[in-house]
């Protein structure tokens, strides 16, 4: 459970403002004097926490890393060789991942919206971040799906797996930052409990489809525009 407001140190009161305004804002949006009215703290206050704005963005993102490798170490660290041989263990494994980082994206929906921005920037002023926080979680995973491939136990579509990695990267911040549509276009609620065990069914499928593994039972709750 997130502390509230009232509890926080003034760092943590910085890195949740800052993590809110530089997902509105992006990078260069984002100013350090709307965070001090944001946090109720000077700017000299945030400057002896986390120093220049870059610094402080680079603190954002670690910190999401963090969360991210956590979730990722539960579910796929140390996994045996024999899992990792096993197709229906080893996808197994995979699910449980797939709906921890969708559960992990409900609950911190600043996480799409920061990578979106990101991307959208286009600039390398806030260089290498992508190398120190990025890299490193697509590594954990790029790394059991290569040993499962040398087991035989998946089956790559396409021999390419950091392709495979990033293109669900893009298909889980894309489906919460821009929601779903229905038949009419109206935009609807990505964390509607249906839809979201409908994302993840589709998840699952899509993971299966992409590493030659079995596809997943039919998703009970379906629901029109999921």
């Amino acid at each position: 459970m997130e502390q509230s407001e009232a509890t926080l140190s003034s760092a943590e009161r910085i890195l949740a403002a800052a993590t809110a305004l530089f997902a509105s804002y992006g990078y260069h949006g984002m100013s350090m004097r709307a965070l001090a009215t944001a946090t109720g703290l000077n700017v000299a206050t945030i400057h002896y926490h986390f120093g220049n704005k870059l610094d402080l963005y680079r603190a954002v993102f670690r910190r999401l890393a963090e969360r991210e490798q956590a979730l990722i170490t539960a579910y796929i660290g140390d996994i045996p060789a024999p899992v990792i041989a096993d197709p229906p263990a080893l996808q197994q494994r995979l699910n449980g991942l797939i709906d921890a980082l969708v559960e992990l994206t409900l609950t911190h929906p600043e996480l799409p919206r920061l990578w979106l921005r990101r991307w959208l920037e286009q600039d390398d002023s806030p260089a290498a971040i992508e190398g120190e926080v990025s890299l490193p979680l697509y590594a954990m995973v790029l790394d059991l799906l290569q040993r499962a491939q040398a087991a035989n136990a998946i089956r790559p579509a396409i021999p390419d797996l950091r392709l495979i990695l990033h293109s669900f990267t893009w298909i889980l911040y894309g489906y919460f930052a821009g929601g779903p549509l229905d038949p009419a276009g109206t935009r609807l609620d990505p964390t509607d409990p249906a839809r979201v065990a409908a994302f993840k069914h589709f998840l699952h499928l899509y993971a299966a489809r992409l590493l030659g593994l079995p596809d997943p039972p039919v998703a009970g709750n379906r629901i029109n525009g999921a």
